[in-house]
């Protein structure tokens, strides 16, 4: 609705019969319950304490967007911002269709689906999907805590989705295709971290491992003696637990295992057969795809929009 239109209504308010107005505020508040993304949008606002562009806490209101968000002006910088700017959904278009893309996304649905769903072009449904996988993939544990778990999974390397690829096309069934190693750990307090690696070394796995362990914690693992080097390179108490498949140990002393982790890892391979292929540039996101929707489970709504506000 343009702003002239949308005056004439204001104005024509001041001649409704109080039971007029009564039910029109019945009408606007069954609207505003089932909106939201408006509700979230609107408690955003609330939160707003600085300038996205220059931190400063000195700005002023500086009129609506197209959309009717509150745009801010900063003081300092002198630049505009509103509750959006630099997060996901900056400059998104159609938020009435938010929700239900967000529903597809718990869904599992393919892009195809979701564009003929909800008469979208394809492209903007690639688009809006890694958007809102960004900062899922930004907010991954950065700690681990108590009993750690630790391994790695192996993908085959695609270059679906790229424009062009650096080799030669590899004909069906034609020689190995390369894997593309991916370090998982866990914590038994629900708390995931993912690494896509370029190659499966001990410094690879090392740079990536290192700083989610803490101290007194118990690491978790296979027998790959690169665990091995990293917890004695550590200059903190760690104690590790060898599971060595030769030995025919699963569990050591009866909690020390790495079942949770591949039964993690098997429920995640499972989910990604339904997209007949996953482009390695795009990994991070699908694995924090399925990270958030084991962590969200229970709070299903309008968790992605929230989780969207972010910066990224």
């Amino acid at each position: 609705m343009d702003s002239i239109t949308f005056k004439t209504i204001q104005d024509s308010i001041k001649n409704l019969s109080y039971v007029q107005l009564k039910r029109l505020k019945h009408q606007a508040d069954e609207q505003l319950a089932k909106d939201e993304v408006g509700q979230a949008v609107a408690e955003r606002e609330e939160t707003i304490s600085a300038c996205p562009h220059c931190q400063s806490e000195s700005y002023l209101r500086w009129g609506v967007t197209n959309q009717g968000k509150q745009r801010y002006r900063c003081k300092d910088c002198r630049k505009t911002f509103s509750s959006l700017t630099g997060t996901a959904l900056y400059r998104m278009r159609k938020p009435e269709k938010w929700m239900e893309y967000t529903n597809c996304l718990w869904l599992s649905n393919s892009l195809r689906n979701i564009a003929n769903k909800l008469n979208i072009n394809l492209k903007t449904a690639f688009e809006w999907r890694h958007r809102l996988l960004k900062s899922p993939c930004n907010h991954k544990a950065t700690e681990l805590l108590g009993i750690i778990e630790a391994d790695e999974a192996f993908l085959p390397q695609s270059f679906k989705g790229s424009r062009q690829m650096p080799r030669e096309p590899r004909k069906r069934g034609g020689g190995n295709t390369p894997k593309v190693p991916i370090l998982l750990a866990l914590d038994r307090g629900g708390s995931i971290s993912h690494h896509v690696l370029e190659r499966n070394t001990t410094d690879e796995l090392g740079a990536a491992l290192k700083p989610l362990l803490s101290p007194d914690s118990v690491l978790c693992t296979d027998g790959n003696l690169s665990y091995k080097t990293i917890v004695k390179e550590l200059n903190i108490n760690i104690d590790h637990k060898r599971l060595v498949a030769l030995d025919n140990k699963r569990v050591i002393e009866g909690i020390y295992h790495i079942q949770t982790l591949n039964n993690f890892m098997m429920r995640w391979k499972s989910w990604m057969v339904r997209f007949k292929g996953v482009g390695t540039a795009y990994l991070e996101h699908y694995i924090a795809w399925f990270r958030f929707m084991e962590q969200k489970k229970a709070t299903k709504t309008c968790c992605w929009i929230q989780e969207a506000f972010y910066k990224v």
